[in-house]
């Protein structure tokens, strides 16, 4: 009986810890992001941010601009992508532990103009965030 409930403890301790990836939002490891990191190579500016939570923890998203895949985001992660101006196409694919339809979003931009846009932490969707009241 001293054995079972020594072994509930451990277990609720190591549920008790927490990762530092799911802990605040920080930058997409260069080594996810493939295209639009070079700020003079374009004129606007898409922010991408993921949000924390354990839900979607086992799902990566894939994320394009114009049907080409720029990037592969996690949980609590943050895309700054520098586009041309003009007519973009926004798209996110979740894959791996929570597999799903791709998703467009409309992410036309004018000249220094900056758009911003977040995927639910379970990586199933992409909604566009107002831009701040003045």
């Amino acid at each position: 009986m001293r054995h079972i409930a020594l072994s509930a403890l451990v277990l609720l301790a190591g549920c008790a810890t927490q990762n530092e990836r799911h802990v605040g939002i920080h930058d997409v490891p260069s080594s996810t992001v493939f295209d639009y990191q070079d700020s003079s190579g374009g004129d606007a500016t898409l922010n991408i941010v993921r949000e924390q939570g354990l839900w979607g923890a086992g799902c990566s998203t894939a994320i394009y601009v114009d049907d080409k895949v720029v990037a592969d985001m996690e949980i609590g992660e943050q895309l700054v992508l520098h586009v041309p101006s003009g007519t973009r196409k926004l798209s996110m694919l979740p894959h791996g532990a929570c597999a799903a339809e791709r998703v467009e979003a409309d992410a036309s931009v004018g000249q220094g103009e900056t758009k911003n846009f977040t995927i639910p932490a379970s990586g199933e969707g992409l909604d566009t965030q107002a831009p701040p009241k003045a």
